[in-house]
């Protein structure tokens, strides 16, 4: 139940139409784990702390850099070389204090994915990371856990929610792996990185999350592309591969050496 203090905070949001104390309640029920705390994470975080979010956890092992503050406006300069994950949350708990918010100082692989993952219920990958798009595509499906994730690379974005029954569809799964060769005309590997469109793709997937959480149609199965410098966005529907689908649950999570990851040691606080 919301306290008296809650229904004050977040009194506009309530207010809007198909909202409601309900809605709001909901949110502070979601616990919802987003991976990286960059560009497009910092963003994300901070929108689903606003929003009422109950718990966020925020998985980062990297640090704060100068040269990256143009798009990560949720930290300050005092906070440089200081470890994301952490900064993100003490930042969070001044935004709302009636949230939990809780930092995961580690690189999400394959030995700690279904640990890690169990405690939340959707998984938002923001590490912009291909092959840790597998590796949380993979512990998604061996947990029967929904996740969103996506890129932004210079003018273009593409984001899709993945591993969502769609009951319209008789409960058709589509997966990140069954989708992949779907966001190469949306990766542009060119030097730079605008502030401006990793924050509005950012804010983008978490409206979407919000209309999810509700309940309203719109993210699962859905690929979300958007071209910012010609003003063309469009949304298309996922493939699902159920053979796919079924051999990635029978055989389970693959080694790093088997995706091609780097690992990075464990952070020592």
């Amino acid at each position: 139940m919301l306290s008296e203090k809650e229904l004050s905070r977040y009194q506009h949001a309530i207010a809007v139409p198909g909202m409601g104390a309900a809605l709001q309640e909901k949110l502070k029920a979601a616990r919802i784990l987003v991976i990286g705390a960059g560009g497009l994470g910092s963003p994300v975080v901070q929108y689903l702390s606003a929003s009422g979010v109950g718990v966020i956890g925020i998985a980062d092992y990297g640090v704060i850099l100068e040269e990256d503050l143009h798009r990560q406006p949720l930290y300050n300069m005092q906070d440089l070389r200081k470890h994301k994950a952490k900064m993100a949350a003490s930042r969070l708990f001044s935004l709302n204090p009636w949230n939990k918010h809780f930092p995961f100082l580690v690189q999400i692989r394959p030995d700690n994915a279904l640990q890690i993952f169990s405690s939340f219920d959707l998984i938002v990958d923001c590490s912009q990371h291909r092959i840790t798009h597998f590796v949380v595509s993979d512990a998604c499906l061996a947990l029967d856990k929904p996740f969103v994730t996506g890129e932004v690379h210079n003018w273009v974005a593409w984001w899709g929610g993945f591993n969502m029954p769609q009951p319209e569809l008789a409960g058709r799964v589509a997966s990140y792996r069954c989708n992949d060769f779907k966001v190469d005309d949306f990766r542009n590997f060119d030097a730079g990185a605008m502030g401006a469109t990793h924050g509005a793709t950012a804010l983008l997937m978490v409206n979407e999350i919000i209309k999810y959480l509700a309940g309203v149609p719109g993210l699962a199965g859905k690929l979300h592309t958007f071209n910012y410098l010609h003003r063309k966005f469009e949304v298309s529907d996922l493939d699902a591969d159920a053979a796919g689908i079924a051999a990635v649950k029978a055989r389970g999570l693959l080694t790093a050496a088997e995706y091609g990851l780097e690992v990075v040691p464990d952070v020592e606080d």
